[in-house]
């Protein structure tokens, strides 16, 4: 029996060890969590059970398996060896995901490690070591809980007596191996979407644990067929073909599209009665068509950029770059535009491959792709991310110079990502504000009065319209009208025109994905093509998004949530007050969802008609 206690004692180690990372997970997300608490926590362990039984199934195996073996020195050693090399790297990542939750609003998932593969993996080292000393209080926790495991040795000396007993015993712990690793007895073993069904599903994300979320969604299918109405019936509610019938004539306008790092809505002063971090952007605002109530489709860069060049939101629990519809074919700005005759150009400051952007970004048609290697001037590199604000937006203004007329060109900052580093320069300029955030802000802030300074110089300016917004907010708030799930999306968009022509508040209920086809509205587009969104001039009062399979409707009149089926509306974006659902939202949700399920699954993301 020496060697089942030995089994049993360390997976009860690995159970206080992954308990305590929930408690820890807890303290530090505590504002989004509801009641139950406890009966969450005790929900939690059958997640955990779940997951150190799968982690260590061979270890188990070769230690229970009836032979001899299991008394050899070197068969122990390996066993040893083999028991930490597993446990410790699930460790590590299941704490990591303590303040990673804050940036992605969900369990990290198996698409993390695909996000790595596609060129960000020197980003993620790059980034440890700032990781490890910003969120020490993390790594001292992990410290805690490794010295702890390693404590745990198996050291048997007890051979086999009896061969039938020892097989008996060994045919029982199979049983309640498989058993612990489905969770429980029940006709299908537990999924993500089980957790809260014991406690309560808004506290599902402190229910599970990372191990888990990774193994399950490993070759997941990312979406399934819906019918909630016929393909007449949908047509009532929602129709993402846009056929137009447009007889003015086409305004071939330079195109320019500037995406801000964490730009939240909070930081704008504009938005928040002149109390924010943007002077220049306040400025230019005035002078701008600007979207009083848009809102981000996603909460990671990786989802935006399809949002806003192609209209592709990512309503599934993977983004849509490293999902199995990203070699669908879409329609996008670039591809559209080039039809047109314009050139097309993205820039990003990053190494070549960063989140995906170039293998995306040569999908969506760019003829052109700008990053980290082409400045090629390891001076201005801030260590972390890539090129500084301040030279790459002065580079960006001399290629478009040396673009030829009509232009549609994209840059996408990185000065406001973690660790927030500004040049050297620059310290003690801006106003430092009371968040690690609020100073780059600031700088990048200044970067763009600049670039629009010089660009102002010069003879196509005037020519051009200019987009500017977020890929999505940061995690850091202070304004307690932001610390909700509609406030984690609160975005500012706005379209400027260099001639000043457009200049206007607009209070329709709009989102990244409807920033393509006001684009193609605004310079006549009289062609047909197939979009998820819809043109700020349409009057159509939504937007859409979804993490950890819990969908936000925000309409006109109420905020929606939706998730295993279930619709709840509010009248506010704090669920206070609850009202009667109203079947118009709900109908044109349902249709959204499923025209966007299937359009994926079946490759129809294309105007054919």
């Amino acid at each position: 029996m020496e060697y089942l206690l030995c089994n049993l004692k360390r997976i009860f180690y690995l159970l206080i060890i992954y308990s305590s990372s929930r408690l820890f997970f807890y303290i530090f997300n505590s504002d989004i969590f509801h009641s139950d608490l406890i009966y969450s926590f005790l929900e939690g362990i059958r997640f955990d059970i779940s997951s150190v039984l799968y982690i260590n199934i061979c270890i188990i195996f070769l230690l229970i398996f009836p032979t001899n073996l299991r008394t050899n020195r070197i068969y122990v050693k390996f066993t040893n060896i083999l028991f930490y090399t597993l446990n410790l790297p699930f460790i590590i990542l299941n704490n990591f995901d303590i303040e990673y939750f804050k940036f992605t609003q969900k369990r990290t998932t198996y698409d993390f490690f695909e996000y790595l593969t596609l060129g960000s993996g020197n980003d993620a080292i790059n980034l440890l070591p700032q990781y490890i000393t910003d969120y020490w209080y993390i790594t001292v926790l992990t410290l805690i809980q490794t010295y702890f495991l390693l404590k745990i040795k198996f050291v048997p000396s007890e051979k086999i007596k009896n061969y039938f007993y020892s097989y008996f015993i060994f045919l029982i712990m199979i049983g309640l191996f498989i058993t612990g690793a489905r969770g429980g007895t029940q006709l299908k073993p537990i999924k993500p979407i089980s957790a809260g069904i014991w406690s309560n599903t808004e506290n599902s994300v402190l229910i599970l644990n990372t191990p888990f979320c990774i193994f399950h969604s490993y070759n997941s299918n990312d979406l399934d067929i819906h019918e909630y109405f016929s393909d007449e019936e949908i047509k009532k509610y929602y129709d993402n073909k846009v056929d137009l019938n447009n007889k003015k004539k086409f305004d071939n306008k330079n195109i320019v599209i500037i995406i801000l790092e964490s730009f939240s809505k909070e930081y704008v002063g504009y938005y928040n009665d002149g109390k924010g971090y943007t002077p220049f952007l306040d400025s230019l605002i005035s002078y701008s068509l600007v979207m009083e109530r848009a809102f981000s489709n996603g909460v990671k860069s990786i989802e935006a950029l399809p949002s806003i060049i192609s209209g592709i939101p990512t309503l599934m629990n993977n983004p849509f770059i490293t999902s199995s519809y990203a070699t669908n074919k879409y329609n996008s700005l670039p591809k559209l535009l080039k039809n047109e005759g314009y050139s097309t150009s993205f820039y990003h400051g990053g190494n070549r491959g960063t989140m995906g952007f170039y293998q995306y970004c040569k999908k969506a048609g760019f003829d052109k792709y700008f990053g980290r290697e082409d400045y090629n001037n390891e001076k201005d590199y801030d260590g972390f991310w890539g090129i500084y604000d301040g030279p790459f937006f002065s580079y960006f203004l001399e290629k478009l110079n040396l673009e030829k007329e009509p232009f549609f060109s994209s840059i996408f900052s990185l000065s406001s990502h973690p660790p927030y580093k500004i040049p050297p320069e620059f310290d003690n300029v801006f106003n430092k504000g009371k968040l690690n955030i609020h100073e780059s802000i600031s700088y990048t802030d200044f970067v763009l009065g600049k670039f629009f300074r010089e660009a102002k110089q010069e003879e196509w300016y005037k020519n051009t319209l200019f987009v500017i917004t977020s890929d999505h907010t940061s995690p850091e708030s202070l304004d307690v009208k932001y610390k909700n799930k509609v406030g984690r999306y609160s975005i500012p968009i706005l379209y400027f025109m260099g001639d000043s022509s457009l200049k206007s508040s607009n209070n329709t209920v709009t989102q990244q994905i409807d920033i393509m086809p006001t684009i193609l509205d605004i310079i006549n587009y009289n062609k047909n093509y197939f979009c998820f969104g819809k043109s700020i001039f349409t009057k159509k009062n939504w937007a859409i998004s979804c993490v950890n399979n819990e969908y936000l409707f925000i309409t006109d009149s109420s905020y929606i949530y939706n998730k295993n089926e279930n619709y709840n509306s509010y009248l506010d974006p704090n669920k206070k007050k609850k009202i009667k659902n109203k079947n118009k939202e709900i109908n044109l949700f349902l249709s959204i969802k499923q025209k966007y399920n299937n359009s994926l699954i079946n490759n129809k993301m294309i105007n054919e008609n």
